[in-house]
């Protein structure tokens, strides 16, 4: 799980803890993630009427490798297969912005080696001197090398200008 709450401050730390909670209790339940996302979005809807939300991938893998996966509107996941670089571009709505919303997952089979990366919007929206952001093309280029090659990329890019947000990354491999 890889969420961000809109804003800053406590309120957004307190909608942060609640996500936290009510996800992992949910995922105890071995619920699907689209339903689990509908009554996580109804809830934080009904306690914060939309005044804030979160963006945010969840992915579930089994031992087989099969992956379900869903984005209610974060930065489109990464599935590095071999050489292959892929933009998992199948999104929903953020939740908590609007009560009554249907989500939908993603399935897909993965290969030992696989690895799925998930960034936040602090990596894409980091800006150079000119006010122009990393964006996600460079994203696609750097990722194959790991977390090492993204920050790299986006320290280079960036140079003396300072970040506006946190970069979170990470990444999940099928070993098999």
């Amino acid at each position: 799980v890889v969420a961000d709450v809109s804003g800053k401050g406590v309120s957004a730390a307190v909608v942060a803890s609640t996500l936290q909670g009510m996800l992992y209790s949910h995922l105890a339940e071995d619920s699907s993630l689209p339903e689990m996302i509908a009554v996580v979005n109804r809830f934080l809807f009904e306690k914060i009427g939309g005044q804030k939300y979160a963006t945010l991938v969840i992915a579930r893998l089994f031992e087989d490798g099969q992956l379900e996966l869903i984005n209610c509107g974060h930065v489109p996941p990464i599935l590095i297969s071999g050489s292959t670089v892929t933009r998992l571009e199948d999104g929903n709505l953020p939740v908590g912005l609007i009560p009554s919303v249907k989500f939908n997952a993603v399935n897909l089979q993965l290969k030992p080696g696989d690895r799925l990366v998930v960034v936040t919007d602090g990596v894409t929206e980091a800006e150079d001197a000119a006010g122009e952001f990393f964006g996600s093309d460079r994203l696609d280029q750097c990722c194959a090398q790991g977390f090492e090659g993204i920050e790299r990329a986006v320290t280079v890019f960036r140079g003396t200008t300072p970040l506006s947000d946190d970069c979170t990354m990470t990444e999940m491999i099928y070993r098999g």
